[in-house]
C-alpha cells in the first residue's frame, strides 16, 4: 500500500474512532486515572494524568476500529453521550482555583459561598491539600469556562 493510501486509511480510522465516547475517572484504589471505551473494550488503559489517558484511549479506539475493518467485523453503534473529567480533579489545580477566584476579585469566603462549599474546603483546594470532586468540580469547570457568571 502506498503512503497516500495509508494516510487516507489512517484518517478514516481516526474519524471512525472519534465517534466513540471515552470515560476517564480517578481511582483512589489504583491511585491513577482509568480510561474506558464502554462501547468497545470497557476499561482499557490507565495513566498519571487525564491527558495521558485520553491519548491512550484514542490509540485504543483506533486499534479496535482498525481490527474491525481488517477482519470485516461490523463496528458497534456509538453511544450518544460523552463525559469528560473535570480539569479541577487534576494535580496542580490549586493554582487554577485560586487564579479563578482572584480574577473575579473575590475573597475565599465569598467564593466559597458562591460555590456552596465551606471556606475550609476552598482553602484546602487552594493549598493543594484536597481536590474538589463531584458537583463542586463541575461548577468550577463552568466558572472557568464562563467567568462572567462569577460575581
Amino acid at each position: 500500500m502506498n503512503t497516500s493510501m495509508k494516510k487516507a486509511t489512517h484518517k478514516k480510522i481516526q474519524t471512525l474512532a472519534r465517534r466513540y465516547p471515552r470515560f476517564i475517572r480517578w481511582s483512589d484504589k489504583d491511585k491513577c486515572y482509568i480510561g474506558s471505551l464502554p462501547d468497545l473494550d470497557g476499561d482499557c488503559t490507565h495513566g498519571d494524568t487525564p491527558d495521558e489517558v485520553a491519548r491512550n484511549l484514542d490509540e485504543c479506539a483506533e486499534i479496535y476500529v482498525a481490527d474491525c475493518l481488517d477482519d470485516g467485523t461490523p463496528l458497534p453503534e456509538p453511544s450518544a453521550f460523552i463525559v469528560t473529567p473535570s480539569c479541577f480533579r487534576q494535580h496542580g489545580a490549586s493554582g487554577r482555583i485560586q487564579a479563578l477566584r482572584k480574577s473575579r476579585g473575590l475573597s475565599q469566603k465569598d467564593f466559597a459561598t458562591f460555590l456552596g462549599v465551606s471556606a475550609s474546603s476552598l482553602i484546602k483546594w487552594e493549598n493543594g491539600v484536597r481536590k474538589p470532586c463531584g458537583a463542586a468540580a463541575r461548577l468550577l469547570d463552568i466558572c472557568a469556562a464562563h467567568p462572567d457568571l462569577v460575581r
